[in-house]
């Protein structure tokens, strides 16, 4: 994210003890010097209302920055988005290309212009060009400027297709570190996303997901939190998993936690796993997808699915239904014309 500016405040030069108003590169004289600390108080006190004043205004897109319009995005959702650190990592990324532009200069070349520059997975560009997208528009309807332009996305890619054998499942768990292995299960098991396992709590919890070994059921969202497009549920543990969780020793207050302490990113132990596990492009994410396509293969329906993992019909019916064995039966039973 772009580094927040310090406010505006008092300085007093020691040349010749005049008060400035220092912001950010500016330096503004007060017309005080040594002598007239209160007076120079009051100055900046006017300076600091006059400037709320213009803050207030709505711009127009050539009067600000898109560095400004992602400053301004970032701090109204940090602290109520479901994943904070994709929010921060997407406006870091963003900011060195499209930072210092006018928000006016927004068009398909330098949208097409950064995916060149990224040098990264087009669905890292689009989920990135999706925040500067998502900022614009939250800009639009808070009045910070006039009219959001129109921001061009790269295609979307076709869903990965890559899951696991259990064969790559036993050689991953193996060599997997103890908190590295309790999120390989759980999310095998429930099919759910890497930040709803990793905020996982033994105790009930507010705003991060909990276990409730009594009753056999982990709440993936926290009692305060409000469900986002990417849900996360109630799942009902299978047996097998509830039992071993049950011999699991509470280390600190998280269900994968390392030495006692939350985890912040599984990436990078999960990556070292796959690495001694020889498997190639697995990510944690592609655990939910081995979950839910080894579900069709055995023969999970579509309803069930859609409930148990929390995920969209469309989502399911395009990516991962056609493993069930009893995919389109039917519909081969009817076309068996015997000619």
């Amino acid at each position: 994210m772009p580094r927040k500016r310090k406010p505006a405040r008092l300085f007093q030069r020691k040349d010749d003890g005049a008060w400035i108003i220092l912001d950010g590169g500016q330096q503004i004289r007060t017309g005080f010097g040594d002598g007239f600390h209160k007076e120079a108080e009051e100055a900046l006190s006017d300076y600091i209302a006059q400037k709320k004043r213009q803050d207030n205004r709505v711009y127009e897109p050539r009067d600000i920055t898109v560095g400004e319009i992602l400053v301004h995005y970032g701090e109204a959702k940090v602290k109520t988005v479901g994943d904070k650190e994709r929010l921060v990592y997407s406006i870091q990324a963003l900011s060195p290309y499209w930072g210092d532009l006018k928000v006016s200069e927004i068009d398909v070349d330098r949208c097409n212009g950064y995916a060149v520059w990224r040098k990264c997975a087009p669905s890292t560009v689009r989920r990135e060009m999706g925040t500067l997208n998502a900022a614009l528009k939250y800009a639009a309807a808070s009045r910070k400027i006039t009219h959001a332009p129109i921001v061009t996305l790269p295609e979307k890619g076709a869903p990965k297709d890559r899951w696991l054998t259990e064969e790559e499942v036993q050689r991953l768990l193996v060599v997997s570190a103890p908190h590295v292995r309790r999120f390989i299960k759980i999310a095998l098991y429930t099919g759910r996303r890497k930040t709803a396992i990793t905020r996982l709590k033994w105790m009930p919890s507010l705003d991060s997901g909990w276990v409730d070994l009594e009753n056999g059921v982990i709440h993936f969202l926290g009692k305060a939190e409000a469900e986002t497009k990417k849900r996360k549920g109630v799942v009902r543990v299978p047996t097998t998993l509830l039992e071993e969780m049950k011999s699991w020793a509470p280390e600190g207050s998280h269900v994968v936690s390392f030495k006692g302490a939350p985890i912040d990113r599984i990436d990078k132990a999960f990556r070292a796993a796959a690495r001694r596990a020889e498997l190639e492009d697995v990510t944690p994410h592609t655990l939910k997808h081995t979950a839910v396509t080894w579900a069709f293969m055995r023969g999970m329906t579509l309803e069930d699915a859609t409930a148990y993992f929390s995920t969209s019909r469309e989502t399911l019916e395009n990516v991962y239904r056609s493993y069930s064995p009893d995919a389109l039966k039917n519909a081969a039973g009817i076309m068996d014309l015997g000619i």
